[in-house]
């Protein structure tokens, strides 16, 4: 395998095997199109129509939305179509700058082709060896890519939180950094990824952050979601980025670090293929 494998793992999707899901005529996710006819169930919700479904126009404002789709997540979920409920909201908009459409369980944005935020920590330090980072390995207990490797702090970001709170709280939750280092982290860009699931589809906005940790940090888990973690070389992060060891999510972000670091020599097209995934201001 090379570095372009899990790029193109990022973006591999086929608009051809989804149908657009619309509120007030702006794509807000796809519907897988096996999918699709599980809709009909609900004719007050949803519009089903030719290569489309839409949300009833009667469902105007945010709260009726989201009681309507809350309905039809449980049922789903009850049905077995999604799975590993959570109790936790995360906000839909069309667009990352527009206020929520609605908000519905997390475990439900797959299903519906939604798309999420999270918030990622890269966390580093520099030697006479060169930059090492330190790496996450995730619980084999995971519903969602078990002990597959991750960035030392990653997490999604629900209705309650922007990017930067998701990120100090998950701080503490995955590796015990306490809040006076986390606070040092500095943003680094947004990477977008959106790449066909089981489920349906995975499509995330990443906000990345880096941090230099002191020589003598050592994460702890406090949360119970890591299974352990590592300091790694900047080559042997790569390989196993290139090898297919780290979450989709994590490789990108990871990549994205050693790069933007000089850490990593790149050809044109690794690099080409990240700034797709980039999101421009």
């Amino acid at each position: 395998m090379s570095l372009l494998d899990p790029l193109r793992a990022a973006q591999e999707f086929d608009p051809a095997g989804f149908f657009p899901f619309e509120i007030g005529g702006q794509r807000a996710g796809f519907i897988r199109r096996d999918f699709v006819a599980l809709f009909r169930r609900w004719p007050e919700i949803f519009e089903v129509g030719e290569g489309r479904v839409q949300l009833s126009a009667s469902l105007a404002h945010e709260p009726a939305r989201t009681e309507a789709l809350a309905e039809v997540a449980r049922a789903l979920e009850r049905d077995g179509p999604i799975t590993g409920w959570r109790d936790e909201s995360y906000a839909v908009r069309a667009r990352p700058q527009d206020p929520p459409l609605f908000h519905i369980e997390r475990a439900a944005m797959r299903f519906f082709g939604f798309t999420s935020a999270a918030s990622h920590l890269n966390g580093y330090l520099r030697g006479a060896d060169g930059l090492r980072v330190w790496i996450a390995r995730r619980s084999a207990t995971k519903s969602i890519d078990p002990g597959l490797l991750d960035t030392l702090v990653g997490g999604g970001v629900p209705s309650w939180q922007d990017p930067w709170q998701a990120l100090l709280r998950e701080c503490h939750e995955e590796a015990g950094i306490e809040r006076a280092l986390a606070s040092k982290a500095s943003a680094a860009g947004t990477l977008q990824v959106c790449h066909e699931v089981p489920e349906g589809l995975h499509s995330e906005t990443l906000h990345v952050h880096d941090l230099e940790v002191p020589a003598d940090f050592r994460p702890r888990n406090v949360d119970g979601e890591v299974g352990e973690f590592m300091l790694l070389s900047a080559a042997e992060t790569s390989d196993r980025i290139a090898n297919g060891e780290f979450t989709v999510e994590a490789g990108l972000v990871t990549l994205d670090l050693l790069l933007r670091h000089g850490a990593l020599a790149a050809d044109r097209h690794v690099r080409d293929a990240l700034d797709r995934c980039r999101v421009r201001p």
